[in-house]
């Protein structure tokens, strides 16, 4: 039988929830009147199906912003929490893929309250979840872990932030049965042993039995928090003291309690509440936030950038490294190739049209390097943003996705500092060296066709636009500069806005990247045409 009942009043430093209410932006009741609170030393779990609300819950203490900004109502008598001590465990870990094994946790310790922590103590906090301390040799990768071992990691990573209230999403998702009695275990042993508290949120009877000093259903039925087992249940099952029996009684029991709850409410939608009334001011900002946004991330990123590379230049410049490897190293053999093309095509169809009774190399001469001027900075910025920039626009988008944004938040890392500045100055700066480079190799290519038809000093004729214009020229050069320039800026907030956005699911990734390299082409060719009407008309 399922019963509630009030729950003792925590600690500060903890958790204490009351009369929490949540509402779908359709005014449906996802949850109504939740109280919770959480004691010193406590590990909590809540159960219930699917639907319940449970993610919902964890959204509120960890992504409440995101909850707001999507028109979800959430309402509160209490909700007193210390976002400074609360830590995360994400379902399958969320480990940082930027990182190996020690990064991992050396970024956890970077970012730690209380006395500086050193890397030496990485090993110990491995080997405190029973994994081998040998991990922690440089170039570990994470993605060569099994799950289990992925998920102590994620364990390990945050007992080194020294959060206070451990919060632990279907922490037991892919291991196998010998594998989720170890889990539980590790929580137990090390709540006991640092002084903290835990909320598990699963879906496992094994763990939830294993680990819980209490059990908490959400309800299907009305929607709020319902203990179980009131005055009966005998704490943790991998606690010493209890038998393999016992052990088996209370599991047979709870999932007959889980299955005889959803077999009669699993079925039920949320109940329709009251539309809340919306200010059309905030729908108009929602629809405007796309365009808002790149100019918010370049002003964040602006000031965040001095700040970040002063208090954390490691932490800066591991991102940076990735980032500059998607946007300039991986596709460089493709921009000169494709670079070296178009120059050489471009002057040999000038070449092959150009007017009657005018000698190629006449019509070369006069050309020149215009063509460079005149079209490098858009089509590098075409190709860049379709390339490189869709490549870093899907690493953010994959980080949000497979919430290690929402990990770095919970170890107290400020995201817009340790992703968004070092992506945005190094998306712009490589696409200067872009820029410049599909000029050399435009110069290259039309090199070739100049040496073909024996233009005296190619060289010079093709880069004197560039580096000694003429002066009735000059002013072409420097709309060729600002656009590079400006180009530069606008692509990197604008990939880092997208990428960095909110990633419900897969899907919007793909939306992600294609809205990027539609407003970026759009913001291209709005300058090209401005530009032009301006440089012409004076």
């Amino acid at each position: 039988m399922i019963r509630s009942r009030a729950v003792v009043a925590a600690t500060p430093k903890t958790l204490a929830v009351s009369g929490l209410r949540v509402s779908l932006p359709d005014g449906r009741v996802l949850i109504d009147g939740v109280d919770l609170s959480i004691g010193e030393g406590e590990v909590v779990v809540l159960l219930g199906g699917s639907g319940a609300g449970k993610s919902t819950f964890a959204r509120v203490l960890f992504e409440r912003d995101e909850l707001d900004a999507a028109g979800f109502e959430i309402v509160a008598a209490q909700l007193d929490l210390d976002r400074g001590q609360l830590g995360l465990v994400p379902q399958r870990g969320a480990l940082f893929d930027h990182l190996d094994v020690r990064g991992n946790l050396e970024l956890a310790l970077r970012h730690a309250e209380g006395p500086r922590a050193t890397t030496d103590e990485v090993p110990g906090w491995l080997a405190r979840v029973g994994l081998d301390p040998k991990l922690a040799e440089p170039g570990t990768a994470v993605g060569r872990l099994s799950g289990g071992q992925a998920q102590r990691v994620a364990v390990a990573r945050v007992l080194a932030s020294r959060r206070k209230l451990l919060f632990l999403d279907e922490p037991s998702v892919g291991l196998d049965p010998h594998r989720v009695r170890m889990l539980a275990r590790l929580i137990r042993t090390q709540v006991s042993a640092l002084g903290i508290s835990a909320i598990v949120v699963t879906h496992d009877v094994a763990l939830a039995a294993g680990v819980a000093d209490r059990l908490f259903l959400l309800s299907l039925e009305n929607r709020r928090l319902e203990q179980l087992f009131v005055d009966r249940w005998p704490g943790a099952l991998e606690d010493p003291g209890h038998d393999a029996a016992e052990r088996g009684r209370w599991l047979v029991e709870l999932e007959a309690a889980l299955v005889s709850h959803l077999e009669e409410h699993g079925d039920k939608p949320p109940p329709q509440g009251k539309i809340p009334n919306r200010n059309p001011l905030a729908g108009v900002a929602r629809a405007g936030e796309p365009l808002i946004s790149p100019f918010k991330v370049a002003m964040v990123s602006a000031i965040k950038t001095p700040l970040q590379l002063i208090k954390y230049p490691r932490d800066f410049a591991i991102v940076a490294r990735r980032v500059l490897a998607q946007t300039l190293l991986r596709p460089l053999i493709f921009y000169v190739i494709v670079s070296t093309l178009i120059g050489y095509t471009v002057l040999f169809v000038v070449s092959k049209v150009g007017g009657a009774g005018v000698r190629p190399d006449a019509l070369l001469r006069q050309i020149g390097g215009s063509h460079v001027i005149a079209l490098a900075p858009a089509l590098s910025a075409l190709l860049f943003v379709a390339a490189s920039g869709s490549a870093t626009n899907a690493w953010l988008g994959s980080m949000s996705l497979t919430k290690q944004t929402l990990a770095l938040d919970a170890l107290g890392v400020d995201r817009r500092a340790y992703l968004w500045a070092p992506a945005w100055l190094t998306v712009a700066l490589s696409y200067f060296a872009v820029a410049a480079l599909f000029a050399l190799g435009m110069i290259a290519g039309g090199y070739a066709v100049c040496r073909a038809y024996d233009v005296p000093d190619a060289w010079a004729l093709l880069t004197g636009d560039i580096f000694d214009p003429r002066p009735e020229r000059a002013r072409y050069l420097v709309r060729a500069l600002f656009l590079v320039w400006i180009y530069g800026w606008g692509i990197a907030s604008d990939v880092v806005a997208k990428g960095g956005g909110p990633k419900p699911e897969a899907d919007a990734v793909t939306k992600g990247m294609t809205a990027s390299v539609v407003a970026c082409t759009l913001w291209v060719v709005a300058w090209e045409l401005l530009t032009v009407v301006v440089v012409f008309q004076t």
